[in-house]
């Protein structure tokens, strides 16, 4: 039996897009549960306990699908390679890295900055691929099949989606403090809190619709 390289990537490619759309559900599901008056605020911050570990899948996938795309363009005439197809690798695990080093500094010091670095480092990849993607359907350059330049600019909009979403997951911390703190403020907590949801929910039907239209480009290879 002969497995081809180049068929095991598509593999792991399709598999990243597949749990980074389905964790991203599983985000949403948690967060409908940290609005219900019927759950005790010890009860909403278990939820949300579980809502962190869940959303690492997509925090992970984010990273990883870039190279791996980028590796599977070689075939269709894109000119990214040798040493920018390397770096792109060697960008992408580092993201990945600092993504994952925030995960266990969650309660310490280091935490703030760490979230900071990252929120910065996807606006970058964002910009980045959603600029190199305009850039490839408007001259024809670097990736000379349309349909693969409209793929990389849709990622860049899917991660500027994401960052949507770490913002909204940003607010959750202070708004629980707010309901910790009980009268007045707890009010207002769990009214600042269903806004928020209704934040993060819109943000979430935005990058599903997204993925959708990547893996519907990337399957049609319309033009």
């Amino acid at each position: 039996m002969h497995i081809d390289f180049q068929d095991v990537l598509i593999f792991i490619h399709v598999l990243l897009f597949g749990y980074w759309l389905g964790s991203d559900l599983g985000v949403f599901f948690c967060d409908s549960q940290l609005t219900r008056d019927d759950l005790s605020l010890d009860e909403r911050l278990r939820v949300r306990a579980i809502r962190r570990k869940v959303d690492m899948a997509p925090r992970t996938c984010a990273p990883l699908i870039l190279p791996i795309g980028f590796t599977l363009a070689l075939q269709h005439g894109s000119q990214i390679t040798g040493g920018w197809l390397v770096l792109i690798w060697v960008l992408s695990l580092a993201w990945l890295g600092m993504l994952w080093v925030e995960k266990f500094t969650i309660g310490t010091p280091k935490e703030w900055a760490l979230n900071r670095i990252n929120r910065v480092l996807w606006f970058v990849v964002a910009a980045a691929m959603t600029a190199l993607g305009v850039y490839a359907l408007a001259t024809g350059n670097l990736m000379p099949e349309g349909w693969l330049a409209l793929k990389i600019a849709l990622y860049g909009l899917m991660v500027l989606s994401a960052t949507w979403i770490l913002h909204a997951a940003d607010l959750w911390e202070p708004i629980f403090e707010m309901v910790r703190a009980g009268g007045e403020q707890a009010v207002e907590g769990e009214k600042r809190m269903k806004k928020n949801r209704i934040n993060a929910g819109s943000a979430a039907v935005t990058l599903w619709c997204v993925v959708l239209l990547i893996a519907f480009v990337g399957s049609t290879k319309p033009f």
